[in-house]
């Protein structure tokens, strides 16, 4: 282990440092880099850590805290190989499990994973049919999910006349990551290379209104080289994009800027200014929250202003419009990591492994449906956190047949044990969930805590499914119900005793 001299790379994009350090160390093959972009050496509200070309983290801004660390990259080179107690009975469990991963459980109604949809880049073919049709795409500040719709067709369309070349991780049999080789209009030529469920696509253009499919990944690809998450980053710049077109922002605001839906030079001049921390960027580059609260009071529009960013906590959400389905609604905001996708209900797919062979409707008519949905996030929740103590991809587990036996098992032949069970695997997401909240504890989390959401995370819909409801009036009812079912304390949302002791969790952590 060395620590070497970032100068060289200091000041570059996420895949130039990447290149760079690659070069330096003389193997391309065998290393790996985990880096920070420009974004993170500014210390900018959603910098993520890249990895990897295409893959990164950005939850909880940690490429801002690397950069608060002056540091750039971490490189590593692998020559060992992992021991394992039983790998042939681990091969066999891999197999039965892979094959579960493309498959739609027969004890399931309708509805196959997620999997089957993004496998081989598959939002680049059905990012229309799978988000758009169900009005989840977040158009203009989540303002408009018609439109949204018309963008992820137009994606979709412009996909089929360029060329997409699939790029999975590892051994990966889904490959949602692909390369796009644009080969028509002003940026023929350029590959960008991208993944996922099209999260990306919404927070770097659909939330600022970007019509052309190949000035949207361009954008895609920007975020991407300074190292930011959209769905907190993008926020922030929808947000005044929103501001400008209703007039709460003039370009005497905007240091000259057009902020005009769609002006996606004028977004990238913004972003500039934002790592710069330049006149109207910096104003913006203090936070997803607090930004629109100093804008707000700078033109005597609190009230205005308050009603813009798209936030929980003062955090970015995983960027679809999810006001059609309220599990995930709830799930974001009970999170122990702010909003991500921890307990996802079974709005969207279900789950029969859990006792949920049906989706639930994803938006209700009373409290008493609503509460339904509570159970459904808790054990969905427990699932996932399960996964990424495995540190497996969420879309090996979401709706695929028996994966948390299978990940159970796996774990078991890999280190030696005679069992372990998806009853204790659950058992172990349930106390990442409690050891999560006594981190809370300790920063002084109080239960008004629990319902710092946006307005426009909240409001009803304008169209779909949610147009004229929202989850709103259910919250605190539902937020009581979780932490029965908990087994917190239900005034200050905290672990009770005897939950902890359940959980063997001992006195120290707690």
């Amino acid at each position: 282990v060395e620590l070497r001299d970032a100068s060289g790379v200091w000041g570059q994009g996420t895949r130039e440092t990447e290149r760079l350090i690659k070069r330096e160390l003389d193997d391309d093959e065998h290393i790996s880099v985990a880096c920070i972009g420009t974004a993170g050496e500014a210390l900018l509200p959603g910098a993520s850590v890249k990895a990897d070309r295409n893959h990164g983290a950005g939850k909880g801004s940690p490429g801002a805290i690397m950069g608060s660390k002056l540091l750039k990259a971490v490189a590593v080179r692998g020559t060992g190989k992992v021991p394992l107690a039983k790998p042939e009975a681990l091969v066999n469990t891999a197999v039965e499990w892979e094959n579960n991963i493309l498959l739609k459980d027969p004890k399931s109604v309708v509805i196959p994973p997620p999997s089957m949809a993004l496998k081989d880049g598959g939002i680049s073919r059905g990012y229309g049919d799978f988000i758009g049709k169900s009005f989840r795409v977040a158009g203009k500040n989540m303002t408009d999910p018609v439109w949204g719709h018309g963008f992820a067709t137009r994606f979709v369309e412009a996909c089929e006349r360029w060329t997409i070349v699939p790029k999975p991780s590892y051994n990966c049999k889904i490959g949602c990551a692909y390369d796009v080789h644009i080969s028509d209009g002003q940026f023929a030529g350029m590959v960008v290379s991208t993944c996922g469920g099209g999260e990306q696509h919404e927070g770097a253009a659909a939330m600022i209104g970007v019509t052309e499919a190949d000035a949207g990944l361009i954008l895609v690809d920007l975020y991407d080289d300074i190292g930011v998450e959209a769905g907190h980053f993008g926020s922030i710049i929808s947000m005044a994009f929103e501001a400008y077109n209703k007039g709460y922002l003039t370009k005497d605001d905007t240091d000259g800027l057009d902020l005009t839906w769609g002006n996606w030079q004028a977004a990238m001049d913004l972003i500039d200014k934002m790592i710069k921390h330049e006149g109207f960027g910096a104003k913006l580059a203090i936070g997803l929250k607090e930004a629109p609260a100093l804008l707000g009071r700078e033109k005597g529009l609190v009230d205005e202003f308050t009603r813009l960013p798209v936030h929980v906590k003062g955090g970015g959400i995983n960027i679809h419009d999810w006001r059609p389905a309220w599990s995930i609604v709830f799930g974001f905001m009970m999170a122990g990591t702010g909003p991500s996708h921890q307990g996802w209900g079974v709005d969207r797919v279900p789950e029969p492994q859990l006792g949920y062979s049906s989706p639930m409707p994803g938006v209700v008519d009373t409290q008493e449906e609503a509460l339904r949905k509570v159970d459904a996030v808790r054990l969905t929740q427990f699932a996932k956190l399960f996964y990424d103590s495995l540190g497996i991809c969420m879309f090996v587990g979401v709706g695929v047949k028996d994966s948390m036996r299978l990940s159970s098992r796996a774990l078991a032949q890999a280190v030696g044990w005679d069992d372990f069970t998806a009853h204790e695997g659950l058992l172990c997401g349930e106390r990442v969930t409690n050891l999560m909240r006594l981190v809370y504890a300790r920063r002084g989390f109080k239960k008004s805590d629990e319902f710092d959401a946006s307005y426009r995370y909240l409001e009803p819909a304008p169209a779909g499914p949610s147009k004229g409801k929202t989850i709103a009036p259910y919250l605190h009812a539902m937020v009581d119900e979780y932490y029965r079912q908990m087994g917190w304390d239900v005034e200050t949302g905290l672990p009770l005793p005897e939950t902890l002791q359940r959980l063997d969790i001992t006195e120290e952590f707690a």
